[in-house]
């Protein structure tokens, strides 16, 4: 997932919406009872502990040590593996016969080399198999991470530790899909301002989601450098009279394998 150095317990217990989001692509993906399900940046495993319990096998695959630890003390009869999802194959995922569908929540986002993500997951799916996920898509948290790059350059701080999302179009996903192996039937992009939790601010946001760039930070800026997220961000329109929240834009699919 990047280079961003996650906090696995700081992440379900201050950003669990990003999970809870998620969890109704479970229905779309209707997993049975036998079937085996590659779930593509796994995380702390939420999803994944949701199908084990319905009978559902599943291999989730993650690049964070942190996440996979977590998942593991969580769902200790789920399988999690430390692959990167730009290169993989059955043999990585220490299996012999391809999965009858593959998942994916706020993940593929952070893999940069998508067209290899999806060619490797086609790869370990039988034919027919279904694809679910959700990931930003375009214009997701675009006035927080400009409010990020601009008080960064206005304190006089380097910007370029600022990591650039894969933040398709509808287009531009449709169109990997197709060239890595899949039929596209269902897709949409769709804005959905997300509230922060209580007593969170952008600036928070911005310390969980890009620590890489605040760990570079001299800690003597750290309070102007909050300052500075969350005035733009109130001037950009996220803090409204109910409270925070984070400019996010979604993009869902369900993908057929051909």
């Amino acid at each position: 997932m990047g280079n961003n150095p996650w906090d696995a317990a700081t992440y379900d217990g201050s950003f669990g919406f990003v999970t809870a989001y998620g969890d109704d692509l479970l229905q779309l993906l209707a997993a049975q009872p036998g079937e085996r399900v590659l779930d593509v940046g796994c995380g702390t495993a939420h999803h994944a502990g949701v199908l084990l319990n319905q009978g559902v096998s599943v291999v989730g695959i993650d690049a964070d040590p942190s996440m996979l630890e977590r998942a593991r003390q969580l769902h200790p009869t789920g399988t999690f593996l430390a692959i990167d999802a730009q290169a993989f194959g059955l043999s990585d995922l220490q299996q012999d016969a391809a999965f009858d569908a593959a998942f994916s929540n706020a993940a593929l986002h952070w893999m940069s080399d998508q067209d290899a993500v999806l060619l490797n997951i086609r790869r370990v799916l039988r034919d027919g198999a279904r694809f679910v996920a959700e990931m930003g898509g375009q214009h997701n948290i675009a006035t927080i991470d400009a409010a990020l790059r601009d008080t960064l350059t206005e304190l006089w701080l380097p910007t370029d530790a600022v990591p650039r999302n894969y933040f398709p179009t509808i287009g531009e996903q449709a169109t990997r899909l197709h060239d890595a192996g899949f039929r596209v039937e269902r897709m949409e992009w769709y804005q959905r301002p997300t509230p922060l939790g209580d007593g969170q601010t952008p600036a928070d946001w911005t310390k969980h989601f890009r620590a890489v760039v605040w760990a570079e930070v001299p800690r003597a800026q750290h309070a102007a450098l909050a300052a500075g997220i969350d005035q733009r961000c109130e001037a950009g329109g996220l803090h409204p009279s109910e409270g925070w929240i984070a400019d996010y834009c979604r993009l869902r699919f369900v993908a057929i394998s051909i």
